[in-house]
């Protein structure tokens, strides 16, 4: 099986005033889920557009099983599957006719295309509305249908831009589910969600972008390793408290006027709890809840938080 292989990637706008893509190199292997996670405009979307061949970057190189994305948009988009942002076009068209023009697509036969059709509905739990046309389904059906395109007939990539989007929590864990599936079976699975508890809870491997630049490659368990190593500790207060409120030696971030996050080491732990029970007494404190670090807290360390 191929890795595809992402190396100086970079892609400018408004004649190069804007940096979508500033150097990016990286793999991917069949087998994994890798999350693409970053603010919006972080270049995500470009990032996959250009590993499609829909946006030529300004330099670098996609390359996978000996092909050239670059140079042959056309075999990319043979090897690509790719779920967009948007709601795929489908007034006037049932779910089921959407899934199975793209199967008819990929040159499924009949009876192959039936079994795979049936397979991707009821994986989804979507039967019920296989008649239904496009334009009477909800938000998160329309993005279910977008899903179930994209799988029905699985190229050897698979590209999703925030594929959970609008869907109900229940579908949401079958669309990770079938994900994992199809990664189990070799495929090169690309996901771009802002959602980090989903990247804490099924993806393999994250890749986290910033202002264009990959400031993050590693994989979720490592990631859940580390963040072992720290602890927070978030507090609602009756009155706002100053920095000499707090024990010394630690990280606070204060996320408004009486909201706090104390990040703590394991050796912190003890002493911080002692002054939390003491601000208990003195009734300072509305609510509080110690945690180990998430994803969600270390993302914002890594982007300041506020891009």
């Amino acid at each position: 099986m191929s890795n595809l292989s992402i190396h100086s990637i970079t892609k400018t706008f408004n004649h190069g005033q804007v940096t979508a893509n500033d150097n990016i190199s990286t793999q991917f292997s069949p087998g994994v889920i890798t999350a693409l996670t970053g603010h919006n405009g972080a270049g995500k979307t470009t990032l996959l557009n250009q590993i499609m061949g829909i946006t030529k970057p300004d330099k670098g190189s996609v390359t996978f099983a000996g092909h050239s994305f670059i140079q042959e948009p056309s075999v990319a988009r043979s090897m690509i599957s790719m779920m967009p942002q948007l709601h795929a076009p489908l007034t006037g068209v049932t779910l089921r006719q959407s899934i199975e023009a793209v199967s008819r697509i990929r040159g499924h036969f009949d009876g192959d295309r039936k079994s795979e059709l049936d397979k991707v509905l009821n994986a989804l739990k979507i039967m019920d509305w296989a008649n239904t046309t496009g334009e009477k389904l909800s938000g998160g059906l329309q993005r279910l249908t977008s899903f179930a395109m994209t799988v029905v007939a699985p190229a050897p990539i698979l590209l999703f831009d925030e594929p959970t989007n609008d869907v109900d929590p229940v579908r949401r864990k079958l669309i990770w589910q079938y994900l994992g599936q199809l990664a189990e079976s070799g495929h090169i699975v690309i996901v771009v969600t802002h959602n980090l508890l989903e990247v804490d809870q099924y993806a393999d491997r994250y890749l986290l972008l910033d202002h264009g630049h990959l400031i993050k490659d590693e994989s979720t368990n490592l990631a859940s390793s580390n963040r072992l190593s720290e602890n927070v500790l978030t507090l609602t207060t009756k009155r706002p408290l100053s920095v000499d409120d707090f024990p010394k030696s630690i990280k606070v971030k204060q996320d408004s006027a009486l909201e706090y996050e104390i990040i703590l080491t394991h050796s912190q732990i003890i002493p911080a709890i002692n002054w939390l029970q003491q601000r208990i007494d003195l009734s300072e404190i509305v609510t509080y809840n110690l945690a180990p670090n998430s994803l969600d807290v270390m993302y914002g360390g890594l982007t300041d938080g506020d891009k």
